[in-house]
Order: C-alpha cells, then sequence, then structure tokens
C-alpha cells in the first residue's frame, strides 16, 4: 500500500524510501555459462591445478565453450593436461 499525503485536497505520495536499483541486463552468454570464465587457458589450467592441490581427489578438465568463448573447468575421470 502507497502512502499518501492530502495537502490543499489533492493526495500526493510520499517518495519511495529507498531508490530501486538498475538491473543491468543480461548478454546472451551469461544466460547459458553460469561457470567461472578463464580469459585464456593457461589462466584454466593454472586454476584447475591449483584446486587440484587443495583437493587431492579431484580431477578437472578445462575447456573453451562455444558459447561465449571464455575457458571454463569441469570435473572429468580423465586428465587432459
Amino acid at each position: 500500500m502507497a502512502h499518501s499525503l492530502i495537502i490543499n485536497n489533492k493526495e500526493h505520495h510520499m517518495p519511495r524510501k529507498n531508490k530501486t536499483i538498475k538491473h543491468q541486463s543480461y548478454s546472451t552468454d551469461s544466460l547459458f555459462c553460469t561457470k567461472r570464465r578463464y580469459r585464456n587457458e593457461k589462466e584454466a589450467i593454472d586454476a584447475a591445478e591449483y584446486q587440484m592441490l587443495k583437493d587431492m581427489n579431484l580431477e578437472l578438465t578445462v575447456y573453451k565453450c562455444d558459447l561465449c568463448k571464455y575457458w571454463h573447468l569441469t570435473r572429468s575421470t580423465n586428465k587432459k593436461f
């Protein structure tokens, strides 16, 4: 329910206390690619190696995404690097 104030028999709506934040529009690639993006293969491999050092049971591979053209990590049974 909106708050209003009546002055001289005219209804005036109270200003909002908080401003609505403008949402940034979605790019088409962000709708499909929810994974962390790496600019190149080396960055992705470095990130995968770091994660696998933290968890010795984890096996990751990297791939270039056809949708966003960035590199992503994925769990795998076969190491590619």
